[in-house]
């Protein structure tokens, strides 16, 4: 029976108001809380245990929040996944702090205080949502950045990178633009790969990543049909690249951990067939327009192949349907 179990981690100093997340947590529906008081506690959590949602303080004693998330973002933990979705509340959101949590790309603020119902709510749509997070190497720069004008106490140090800050989110905005067509027009969505509704490795965490490399490689897909920019397309096949390398790495960590070896070794199997579709995605000259769309052809039937059974099954709550 294919259940999905979430673990939510929650961190604040105050006492009362971790107790009030945890209970909160705890009630959502397929969710397990964890809590810490500080981002000591809260770092072992997430190297022993894999967390699926972080809810943190962004103001601690010792420690800051934007430290802690900082360090998810830049895949310091071994058990836990860089790219899970990030909840930020503080009673005092000042502007350098939102920036700079923008950079890391959190998934949301919340400003205290916080309902329970809201709390729910915020918790439940953020675990069915996807949001895209770039490789974890990207988020590891922007950590050093962040720390090399203090190592340095620089005045002329810290204007510098409240440019690089400014820039960087300029740069978040051109990435819309770099989406378009020749014309100047906005790139035609669609999913060249798509997730079957209500299907499910039985694992949380594989889950995410196969719909992460669907939608990474129906960008790339669908920025080459459109013969966009070469940048755009350079970026997509670049981002459509790492998430391949991140579902993979998964897999591994995981299958050391996890039971169901007929499982695990026929998923290995298919991201073996994968690796080497990959490693071509990342070779072939774009202008040659029928490799590239030969490739596109074979990835669509390696897609076509993994999304069956027994690799992807119904969630549970579809299989019960149909019963009756």
């Amino acid at each position: 029976m294919l259940l999905k179990n979430f673990n939510v981690l929650v961190l604040d100093d105050v006492i009362l108001m971790c107790d009030f997340l945890y209970g909160v947590a705890n009630k959502v529906p397929g969710c397990k809380a964890f809590k810490a008081l500080d981002a000591k506690t809260a770092s072992e959590i997430l190297e022993h245990e894999t967390i699926d949602l972080l809810i943190t303080d962004i103001e601690l004693k010792g420690p800051s929040g934007l430290d802690l998330l900082s360090r998810v973002r830049s895949g310091a933990f071994t058990a836990t996944a860089h790219d899970i979705p990030i909840i930020v509340f503080s009673g005092n959101a000042y502007r350098e702090l939102i920036q700079q949590c923008i950079l890391f790309d959190v998934n949301d603020f919340l400003a205290k205080p916080v309902s329970a119902v809201q709390l729910s709510k915020k918790i439940q749509h953020h675990l069915q949502h996807e949001k895209l997070i770039q490789p974890a190497a990207h988020y590891a720069d922007m950590k050093q950045r962040l720390e090399a004008p203090k190592a340095t106490d620089d005045e002329e140090g810290q204007r510098r990178f409240r440019v690089a800050i400014v820039r960087e989110l300029e740069q978040k905005a051109e990435q819309e633009e770099q989406e378009l067509d020749e014309q100047g027009n906005k790139v035609e969505t669609r999913d060249f790969l798509h997730w079957p509704e209500d299907a499910t490795t039985g694992y949380f965490q594989l889950d995410r990543r196969l719909k992460n490399l669907a939608y990474n490689l129906s960008c790339f897909h669908n920025v080459f049909i459109n013969n966009c920019k070469t940048v755009a397309i350079e970026a997509e096949r670049k981002r459509a690249c790492a998430a391949a390398d991140y579902l993979i790495h998964i897999a591994k960590t995981m299958q050391q951990r996890e039971q169901r070896p007929e499982f695990w070794s026929m998923l290995q199997q298919r991201l073996q067939k994968l690796q080497a579709l990959m490693a071509e995605l990342a070779e072939v000259n774009v202008k040659h327009h029928k490799q590239v769309l030969a490739l596109l052809k074979k990835l669509a039937y390696w897609w076509m192949q993994t999304c069956n059974r027994p690799l992807i099954n119904k969630t549970e709550a579809e299989d019960e349907s149909s019963l009756h």
